[in-house]
């Protein structure tokens, strides 16, 4: 039986659906996503060549991975760091380096939330008082400090090139651009993450296709910087990634320890950006409806099976993305054991010891025939039977009249 009456809590208000289970699942579903992401980003791409670090000879060196202490700490070397330790990280080591930063990228994106809530007045407001804020710390501390030196030493004199380093005031303006290159350092890691947090909790497709976008940057620079070729020419001390993929150890012999890592995290991108793009976009419909329609049962009815709909779509795609991506990894070991199983020959197993299957390339062009193949099936295999066969039975589930 339908209900004829929506209840206050289930209509299609947006202050209303930000409340339920399945949009805060979802919120917190991308959340945990992005944060693995980080952790993952940083165990791959975070450490520098072990042939740079022994040439560097000691402590002081840094280079372009994925980590924000080690240029944070290099600069510190040369001048006391603009932001404290503690909101940094500098002086702590493994996970504990990335606390107090995630802390302040929460209360960054919960007073984002915040501000995009209240009027564009008073966001106007604040961005000019923000502006005026950091002119006043460029300007002022140069110019008292001048001024007051011209009272001490009873005259007026350049605040540059003098041999009392007392009197060269203009180092003064230099403490800002020292705290954007702190920023810089920081940003390398916890730009995307806060970006990535802003556009989940406030709801901004830029601010997720940015992140996702950064992450997709620094895996191709990473790719491209310790490709053997480039090295051989410049070598910026990024560790590379090993050049064979491993032999199939896990789940079954399915993938490679290194595939899997890989694999992770474009899943883990995946499902960042399609629950955080979910949230925004199940929303936006709500929003577009008329008010007789949020209260709506039909509409209401309507809205919860699709919102119910996405989150088996959600875990179903994923799984079977995972699923094919890493037997496509493994297509040419799949071939290999076919044609040796029907010639019962050596030459399937010199053809398996052969280096070259086992290299990066070896292993795209077997994903691509594996891709092929399946793409093929399509002409043998009913996929849109199969599929709306699924989809039939996940909505009988989920569209139950209560």
């Amino acid at each position: 039986m339908v209900m004829d009456v929506v209840p206050d809590s289930q209509t299609l208000h947006i202050s209303k659906l930000r409340k339920r289970w399945q949009i805060l699942f979802l919120q917190l579903l991308a959340t945990g996503s992005l944060l693995t992401i980080m952790r993952r980003m940083s165990d791959l791409y975070g450490s520098c060549s072990d042939t740079f670090v022994a040439d560097a000879g000691g402590t002081n060196y840094w280079c372009p991975s994925y980590e924000h202490t080690r240029g944070l700490q290099w600069m510190s070397r040369n001048s006391d760091l603009v932001i404290p330790d503690y909101l940094s990280g500098v002086n702590e080591t493994g996970f504990d380096t990335f606390i107090a930063p995630l802390i302040l990228c929460f209360v960054l994106t919960i007073a984002f939330v915040i501000l995009m809530s209240r009027s564009d007045k008073f966001q106007k407001n604040l961005k000019r008082g923000l502006s005026l804020a950091v002119i006043a710390w460029i300007a002022l501390p140069f110019l008292l400090s001048w001024f007051i030196g011209i009272v001490t030493y009873g005259g007026l004199y350049l605040p540059i090139g003098n041999e009392d380093p007392n009197m060269d005031h203009v180092l003064l303006i230099f403490q800002p651009l020292k705290f954007i290159f702190e920023l810089v350092f920081l940003g390398i890691v916890f730009a995307p993450v806060l970006a990535g947090l802003m556009g989940i909790w406030g709801l901004s497709k830029r601010m997720l296709t940015w992140a996702a976008g950064y992450f997709l940057m620094i895996i191709g620079i990473h790719a491209m910087l310790t490709f053997e070729g480039v090295t051989q020419a410049v070598d910026v001390g990024l560790k590379p990634l090993p050049a064979q993929i491993g032999e199939a150890t896990l789940f079954g012999g399915l993938i490679s320890p290194l595939a899997f890592e890989l694999l992770s995290i474009a899943l883990l991108l995946l499902v960042f950006l399609e629950a955080g793009l979910a949230v925004i976009t199940n929303l936006e419909y709500a929003s577009l409806l008329p008010e007789g329609s949020k209260k709506d049962p039909e509409y209401v009815n309507q809205f919860n099976n699709v919102l119910n709909g996405h989150l088996w779509h959600l875990i179903g795609i994923m799984a079977l993305v995972g699923l094919t991506t890493a037997m496509a990894l493994e297509f040419d070991d799949f071939l290999i054991g076919f044609v040796g199983a029907l010639e019962g020959s050596q030459w399937s197993g010199q053809v398996r010891e052969s280096l070259e299957l086992q290299l990066t390339y070896g292993k795209v062009i077997s994903a691509g025939l594996f891709m092929v193949v399946i793409a093929g099936g399509r002409f043998v295999i009913p996929w849109q039977r199969v599929t709306g066969f699924v989809e039939t039975n996940i909505r009988k589930l989920t569209s139950r009249e209560v």
